[in-house]
């Protein structure tokens, strides 16, 4: 059975805007090896502060088969790919239910 699922991060604590691209380079292809690159907008942002940080969200909810086994897998390789870029940078995933919503 699959769940439709709104997916949504934030990546700060990054160092400059290059660190930024590589972040966003590295996430993705994680979204294309997890097959949902196609779904998901990434890009870089300055806060109020002038630090860089790296957003994304999908497009539209994600159906995802056997999500209870997909998102601790999904969180692991996310904060796996962040650190291999920029050991120092605080990765977030947010999820959505929208089902849950209406």
């Amino acid at each position: 059975m699959s769940v439709n699922i709104d997916l949504a991060f934030t990546v700060t604590g990054v160092t400059d805007e290059p660190q930024a691209w590589a972040i966003v380079r590295a996430l993705q292809e994680l979204m294309h090896e997890e097959d949902i690159a196609a779904q998901v907008t990434i890009g870089v942002a300055v806060d109020d502060d002038g630090s860089y940080f790296v957003s994304g969200d999908s497009d539209f909810p994600l159906g995802i088969s056997r999500f209870y086994l997909w998102r601790p897998h999904f969180e692991g390789v996310f904060a796996v790919t962040v650190a291999a870029v920029a050991a120092g940078a605080a990765p977030e995933i947010r999820w959505g239910y929208p089902d849950e919503e209406y």
